[in-house]
């Protein structure tokens, strides 16, 4: 067995590592296309558009059928998804059982999500407590693959981010990781495969987010 890392802090990202919400992003898309008068797109599909933000997002379910999005879609967009974003998004089996076992040390999250969501959806599925501070894409000038929303979220903790783990689900926080000088930990169990991961220079895989236990040693 691989040694497990030493860790002072972990930051994780939201969706796909801490929750399964593809399906209410799938739903809330398919929302917009029904109102530009266009058949629903599969599930499958719209999971694949995942995971850089909400104006690519859009960008990907419209520009499937030749259109641009405009500034309605995007209102259409949140609002059904700011009323439904909990219909079927729960944590990721295993998730408070490791946070727990994680808690000697200081766990943080940043998200592309926007902060109206991460707040609220971290406390509607009763994980908020767990985490020191959360950083979200709106907040800091560049989101994820750019390294600012985690030295954001670190500043003022005097870490060496050489003793900090980002866990994540895309290549986005892999390469976030990689330019914040942090370890690198990536999730399998949301869409990407573990060799691209690690191409793309994951220093561990998580296959369930129960193997973190074994992944990182906490400090304290």
């Amino acid at each position: 067995m691989t040694r497990p890392i030493p860790v002072d802090a972990v930051v994780f990202d939201l969706d796909g590592t801490l929750i399964d919400s593809g399906r209410d992003i799938a739903v809330a898309a398919n929302h917009v296309r029904a109102a530009r008068g266009l058949p629903e797109l599969p599930l499958a599909t719209v999971l694949d558009f995942i995971g850089d933000g909400v104006p690519v997002l859009l960008r990907r379910v419209l520009g499937a059928d030749g259109l641009t999005p405009e500034d309605r879609d995007r209102d259409a967009f949140h609002a059904h998804y700011r009323t439904h974003c909990l219909d079927h998004t729960r944590p990721y089996p295993g998730v408070a059982d490791t946070l727990r076992a994680l808690a000697g040390v200081p766990l943080l999250v940043a998200t592309n999500k926007p902060s109206d969501y991460t707040g609220p959806m971290l406390a509607g599925l009763g994980l908020d407590g767990f985490f020191r501070r959360t950083v979200s894409g709106d907040e800091v000038p560049a989101k994820k693959p750019a390294p600012d929303m985690i030295h954001a979220v670190l500043a003022g903790l005097d870490l060496d981010p050489a003793r900090v783990a980002m866990v994540g689900d895309s290549l986005n926080d892999v390469r976030a990781a990689r330019a914040a000088g942090t370890v690198a930990v990536a999730c399998t169990f949301g869409l990407r495969p573990a060799d691209e991961m690690r191409a793309a220079g994951a220093d561990a895989v998580a296959e369930r987010f129960t193997d973190l236990t074994e992944i990182l040693a906490p400090s304290s």
